[in-house]
């Protein structure tokens, strides 16, 4: 005879692991939608003295703290489903979840491989976007700033593009234009300096004038290569790092994915099972199945 409708098909040790796996990413996702909405709600603060509310609400929803709070809200919704559809077996959350993952996954692969197929395209695209949101808007919030400073001091660059230094001529208040009214004017951030990248004796003021200085003479007070050049030749120096850590972030995925989909087959098994009519026993010990309503006795 089977098992039973007592028997279960659904294996707890999968069903709590992918709980608690995705608890943790929710919580994780929490805390970067609180940090983001934080950090929106100084931006907005800050933006608002003399501007106006469509200036103040673009700036505040294309702020770095806007992008923290979609990425934590997108793990937030997506680990959210994880757990719960888990937790409680149900079935459209996991499925919700299965094909979330599996999509940032399949999204994920093919930036790699548009990495791998088209290097200097790539490279060409992201250096526009960096320096357009880091490099223009440098000034607009303080989250910007410290970002871009942060940046140029750890990982000893300025600028973000091939063109280095010279990219700080994008922003308004580094422009070199003889029209510009700035002190700053056609300098760079101090965090370019090398004696702040270094830790050794710092000064607010030496970066001015250094765009209109040859590279080879600018070398001696600031790091003249973009960050973009910087952190290439970081992750190429460590690159079994960087290809193991990559390597484990994938594989992770997978498996998650692998379970999700193993515990949605799991449950649809056993529900199945558990509304499938139940067998009928005949005198000789035989079983059959649900008989049609018209049907006479069995013939033995």
């Amino acid at each position: 005879m089977s098992q039973g409708r007592n028997h279960s098909h659904i294996s707890s040790c999968l069903k709590w692991t992918l709980f608690m796996f995705n608890f943790i990413f929710w919580v994780c996702g929490l805390l970067l939608s609180a940090a983001g909405a934080y950090g929106m709600y100084f931006t907005a603060v800050e933006s608002w003295d003399g501007k106006g509310s469509l200036e103040t609400a673009y700036i505040v929803i294309t702020d770095l703290s806007g992008v923290l709070l979609a990425l934590g809200a997108i793990i937030w919704i997506v680990s959210f489903s994880g757990c719960v559809g888990a937790l409680r077996e149900n079935l459209c959350l996991l499925r919700l979840y299965f094909w979330s993952v599996t999509i940032f996954l399949i999204l994920e692969l093919i930036i790699a491989i548009a990495f791998l197929v088209f290097p200097w395209k790539s490279r060409e695209i992201m250096e526009l976007i960096l320096s357009e949101r880091l490099i223009e808007d440098y000034r607009e919030s303080d989250n910007t700033k410290d970002l871009v400073d942060t940046l140029q001091m750890k990982v000893g660059c300025c600028g973000m593009t091939s063109q280095g230094y010279l990219d700080w001529n994008n922003n308004e208040y580094f422009n070199c234009s003889v029209g510009n009214p700035s002190p700053e004017r056609c300098g760079v951030p101090h965090s370019c300096c090398l004696s702040w990248s270094m830790g050794g004796q710092r000064d607010m003021m030496c970066g001015y004038n250094m765009q209109s200085l040859k590279e080879s003479e600018a070398s001696d007070v600031i790091n003249t290569r973009g960050c973009m050049s910087a952190i290439i030749q970081l992750l190429e120096n460590n690159l079994y790092v960087a290809a193991g850590v990559i390597f484990a972030i994938t594989l992770f995925q997978m498996y998650v994915t692998h379970q999700a989909k193993t515990l949605l087959d799991q449950i649809e098994l056993q529900r199945a099972r558990f509304y499938a009519p139940p067998a009928r026993v005949l005198a000789n010990g035989h079983s059959y199945g649900k008989l049609p309503l018209l049907a006479g006795p069995p013939v033995l």
